[in-house]
């Protein structure tokens, strides 16, 4: 008796134990908030242009964060001051900060002029520690030749250029279109943010422009361009402008096998997605673990308030970070409602947060 007894009592120790190794097992898989500035990270879409406040870099160093500088050729700041702000800050934070390039679509109707002139700059640009090229939604929405037709990324005078980069090993960094909230109506639109910001920007409301190309015709444009070019490495930044189908990224990430996805001031339409389908969130990005890379689009211009932006970027990192590692009910102000956290394993976070950005962008030189 005393026998089976103690064979019972060694038997439930034993349940006790393998069950309670389990959990602790199963919970070593995973990050905590906690685990926020142990875990380095990388934020691979940002706009630094105010070289006397590098706040945002400062307060990256203190959250365990490295950054790349996009150059874009939106009016905004000029491409030349642009480059020049990104290296002076690399001087100064060689191990922190990466940059892209971006060319001028000045003088566009001259083919030939203008293919040579921006081939001289990105060249120059390359030498000066660019990692890659930012192209930005001017292709497609603005831009037009000298007949009023837009041109679209697919012309065959971008083609050379493309080409340049493939040959090179350089990243073609792309903001093609736009949502695809862009061609509702606001009321219709399923985030708060697209809502702000296009009732602030009617001119990029496609909406309001049914004469302006469609979102189909858009993404068409870019898909053109990488079936021409099939070796380069495309960061399709924003999603890809495919924020809204689960299908879509996937079919497009299955066809272009050189396509990453950065999530840049798309990261509230993942987490709309997650309210409709969490469990078919959550599968994608497991399933598709190499192909993402986490980035914001945070920006510092001339202008704006430096302890703003500090605050900003010092928030976004940690909501985000909450969202991808944990599973608790949050709120945020571009989301209606609730959701929940995404908790993805820590192989997964790893990959998001700087193991894709490295394989993927070996120039990166951090």
């Amino acid at each position: 008796m005393n026998i089976q007894k103690n064979i019972l009592t060694t038997a439930v120790l034993m349940a006790i134990l393998i069950v309670g190794t389990g959990c602790t097992s199963n919970e070593n898989n995973y990050y905590s908030v906690e685990d926020f500035y142990s875990v380095e990270k990388i934020d691979a879409h940002v706009h630094l242009n105010v070289p006397e406040y590098p706040v945002v870099i400062e307060q990256a160093i203190n959250d365990n964060v490295k950054l790349i500088s996009l150059n874009t050729n939106s009016g905004r700041v000029p491409i030349t001051l642009q480059q020049d702000i990104a290296t002076q800050l690399m001087a100064q934070y060689p191990d922190h900060l990466a940059y892209t390039t971006a060319f001028s679509l000045d003088g566009w109707d001259d083919t030939e002029a203008w293919q040579q002139q921006a081939l001289d700059y990105l060249e120059e640009s390359f030498e000066r520690g660019a990692i890659g090229v930012k192209v930005w939604k001017n292709i497609g929405m603005e831009l037009r030749d000298e007949d009023g037709e837009f041109v679209m990324i697919d012309d065959p005078q971008f083609d050379p250029i493309f080409r340049y980069l493939s040959d090179g090993g350089y990243i073609l960094f792309g903001h093609i279109g736009e949502p695809h909230n862009c061609w509702l109506p606001l009321e219709e639109m399923t985030v708060n943010n697209d809502r702000d910001y296009f009732a602030n920007h009617p001119q990029y409301h496609m909406y309001l422009n049914p004469d302006y190309p469609s979102y189909d015709e858009i993404i068409e444009s870019r898909n053109n361009m990488l079936d021409k070019n099939p070796d380069l490495t495309f960061f399709a930044a924003h999603l890809g402008s495919m924020e809204w189908s689960i299908e879509m990224m996937s079919e497009h990430l299955d066809r272009y096998p050189n396509m990453i996805l950065g999530m840049a001031h798309r990261i509230p339409h993942l987490q709309y997605l997650a309210q409709q389908d969490y469990d078919k969130l959550r599968d994608f990005f497991i399933t598709y673990q190499d192909r993402f890379v986490y980035s914001t689009d945070l920006m510092h211009y001339e202008g704006t308030d430096p302890e703003e932006v500090r605050q900003l970027a010092e928030r976004t990192w940690r909501e985000d970070w909450e969202f991808f590692v944990t599973d608790h009910e949050l709120e945020v102000w571009q989301v209606d409602g609730t959701f929940k956290g995404l908790k993805l394993p820590k192989e997964v976070v790893n990959k998001i947060y700087h193991e894709n950005a490295r394989n993927r962008m070996p120039g990166l030189g951090f």
